[in-house]
């Protein structure tokens, strides 16, 4: 496996406190200090490598999406059926458009309840004896 190469450039800190930093001499203006930046050059066969794993992980990236969207669609055809809200109970038959024909009462649906008898009529009340009006005394 090949090495790095280290290599040596110049900065150069110009402006206030040194916070411009450039790689060519500061303008004549500004004070400058100049220091050298030390760093490792990946050598030709280390880039080539690189450039083959990020060309075969994106080969392999590809390959497991094909497979996850092939497993997700063979899943939607195995779990098609119609469920209810919670997601355990089914209800009921697929609907069938009107166009379809008639179609027959699954066995599963109730059939409706016979409506109650209505109620006889209460007999009508007889009046009491009617009360004496009060007189004046009575009221007073």
């Amino acid at each position: 496996m090949a090495q790095t190469k280290p290599r040596t450039i110049p900065i150069y800190r110009c402006g206030p406190d040194g916070r411009d930093l450039r790689d060519s001499p500061c303008p004549s203006q500004q004070p400058a200090s100049a220091s050298p930046l030390v760093f490792d050059q990946p050598s030709a066969g280390q880039a080539q490598a690189s450039k083959d794993n990020a060309i075969a992980d994106a080969k392999r990236a590809n390959e497991l999406e094909r497979d996850r969207l092939k497993k997700e669609a063979e899943a939607g055809r195995r779990n098609s059926k119609v469920v209810g809200i919670d997601g355990l109970k089914p209800i009921g038959p697929a609907p069938v458009a009107a166009s379809a024909g008639k179609a027959h009462a699954p066995d599963s649906v109730k059939a409706p309840k016979a409506p109650k008898q209505p109620k006889p009529p209460k007999a009508p009340k007889t009046p009491a004896s009617p009360k004496p009006a009060k007189t004046a005394a009575q009221a007073g």
